[in-house]
C-alpha cells in the first residue's frame, strides 16, 4: 500500500470544491499515484459509476459491505470525519491504516466499507505471479 494524500478539500456543497479523499484512498489501496486514479467526483457519469468502472477495468469488484463484516486485510472505509463531512479512508482488519487527509484524524465512525475483490480469482493469481 502507498500512502497517498488528497490534494483537494471540501469547502461547500459545489462540485468544484469537493475533496478527493476517495481518489487518494483508492490510489493508496491499489499502490498507485494520485494521477493514475480519476477524481471520481468530477466524472460526467457520476461518482459511483466512475469508481465502479475504474476498479472493474483492473479486474476488481467493489463489494459494498456493512462495517460489522469488516474482513482481514485492506479495504476502503467511509463515514463522517471530525471536520463534519463524509470521508474515505483505508482500513486494515477493523482499524485505521491510512487517512488521506493531512490531519490523519480518521473517521468518527465507519458507516460502510468497500472491499476490492478480484472478479476472477484465477486471473488475479496468474497476473500477480502467485502460481
Amino acid at each position: 500500500m502507498k500512502q497517498i494524500t488528497q490534494d483537494r478539500f471540501y469547502r461547500d456543497p459545489t462540485p468544484e470544491s469537493r475533496g478527493n479523499c476517495q481518489q487518494a484512498a483508492t490510489a493508496s489501496i491499489l499502490g498507485l499515484e494520485l494521477e493514475e486514479v480519476p477524481n471520481f467526483i468530477e466524472a460526467p457519469e457520476g461518482f459511483w459509476k466512475s469508481f465502479d468502472r475504474f476498479v472493474e477495468a483492473r479486474g476488481l469488484y467493489a463489494w459494498l459491505m456493512e462495517p460489522q463484516y469488516a474482513p482481514d486485510g485492506l479495504y476502503l472505509a467511509y463515514g463522517p470525519s471530525p471536520r463534519g463531512v463524509s470521508h474515505a479512508c483505508v482500513y486494515r482488519d477493523g482499524h485505521l491504516e491510512w487517512d488521506p487527509h493531512p490531519s490523519r484524524d480518521g473517521l468518527l465512525k465507519v458507516t460502510s466499507i468497500h472491499v476490492l475483490v478480484p472478479t476472477d480469482p484465477s486471473e488475479f493469481v496468474r497476473r500477480e505471479g502467485c502460481v
